[in-house]
């Protein structure tokens, strides 16, 4: 009987010594409005679920069943609604169903408008071809300066 009763509570409650899943982004965590992302949840362990949460939300965002380490959540066309913090859990085949592992680090999505981009290596470029063109006019300015300097006495413009 109390074999049994200990079967069960271990159903209820995964054991603490379950490491915690890996979240990760694809292309990157920071991205523009309607760009399609993928967040990948791995499992130090083949699972059967994974489920994928938002910060502030109690229910999973979106679940996949699978039957390995890895289950790919897709966010097609994000906006910047979209973006937030997120993790992962992931949950065994004798584990309840409303049980998970202890959740991922948390995985920050930043969806910024494109307009608001950095500049710098834009700014660089034409402050170096900018500078091109002086040096090329002083290289043309000191070419006329040595050229009247070396004209023969009489034929001065």
């Amino acid at each position: 009987m109390a074999l049994v009763l200990i079967l069960q509570l271990l159903t209820l409650f995964p054991p603490v010594s379950y490491p915690k899943p890996w979240l990760g982004a694809r292309p990157a965590t920071v991205v523009t409005p309607r760009v399609n992302v993928t967040l990948r949840c791995r499992a130090p362990q083949p699972a059967w679920r994974f489920a994928l949460f938002k910060s502030g939300e109690t229910d999973p965002l979106l679940l996949r069943e699978v039957s390995s380490e890895l289950a790919e959540f897709f966010l097609e066309e994000v906006t910047p609604a979209q973006g937030g913090s997120y993790h992962c859990c992931y949950g065994k085949p004798d584990w309840a169903p409303s049980v998970w592992s202890q959740p991922s680090d948390a995985l920050e999505l930043l969806v910024t408008d494109s307009s608001s981009s950095d500049y710098t290596r834009e700014n660089l470029v034409r402050l170096g071809l900018a500078g091109l063109v002086l040096i090329s006019l002083g290289v043309l300015v000191a070419f006329d300066c040595r050229s009247q300097n070396h004209a023969p006495a009489g034929v001065r413009p």
